[in-house]
């Protein structure tokens, strides 16, 4: 189902997929790339989470922007980042008050630009004064992502644990991203899994979909559902 969010000034669609067991669930967001393809994850996604008790949230924050689809030029203007950020912000402060989520176990899925945005907020929200309870994320998950400057240069060793899943033979996003993700985690001492994905572009081949689904599982099992 489908709820609109007014965040900004904005609707924000929000896609629902909920856990209706009668008492407050963990819950995933899951923030989708540049292409605005938010369908594409969900429906890999949704299945497994339902199985597992948890609900899945995904909001169309490009809404807030009035984007179809983000280039180079978009994400890099100092304008609509921000934004974007600013709506995951207001998307989990909405959630963490649903009486269905459980507030102290919420986790990011981002793919691609959605990771970029999930890493940065996740940096931006390790370094406040009130991190440990103005930040409602218990894990993230970055699907083909990053953490690039400023937000790299604010991540403290507050930040959430993460899994870090890339293709080796990203051309859209270099596994370099992946693999400076990694160091930066380790010099912070932050809890976090690499893996990178031999031969896979930007666009993961089902085998390897299916890969990528049993890591976020395992994941899950240690850190959300734990």
């Amino acid at each position: 189902m489908q709820e609109t969010l007014h965040i900004g000034g904005k609707d924000i669609r929000l896609d629902v997929y909920e856990n209706t067991g009668g008492k407050p669930a963990p819950a995933i967001v899951l923030l989708h790339g540049s292409g605005g393809n938010v369908g594409f994850w969900t429906d890999r996604l949704a299945p497994h989470v339902k199985a597992a008790g948890v609900s899945l949230f995904a909001p169309h924050y490009f809404d807030r922007t009035g984007t179809q689809r983000a280039d180079q030029a978009t994400i890099t203007d100092g304008v609509h980042v921000p934004l974007w950020i600013d709506t995951l912000r207001a998307t989990l402060d909405i959630l963490a008050a649903r009486p269905t989520v459980d507030p102290k176990r919420i986790a990011l899925v981002g793919v691609s630009l959605g990771a970029f945005l999930s890493l940065g907020f996740a940096a931006e929200c390790s370094a406040s004064a009130h991190a440990l309870t103005q930040c409602p994320v218990r894990c993230i998950v970055d699907v083909s992502g990053g953490l690039v400057e400023p937000f790299r240069a604010q991540a403290t060793p507050r930040f959430p644990p993460t899994l870090i899943l890339h293709g080796a033979a990203d051309r859209i996003v270099p596994v370099s991203h992946a693999r400076d993700l990694d160091a930066r985690l380790t010099e912070l001492g932050v809890d976090h899994t690499l893996h990178i994905l031999p031969g896979e572009d930007h666009w993961f081949s089902p085998p390897a979909q299916m890969k990528l689904l049993m890591h976020i599982a395992s994941f899950f099992g240690k850190h959300l559902l734990g």
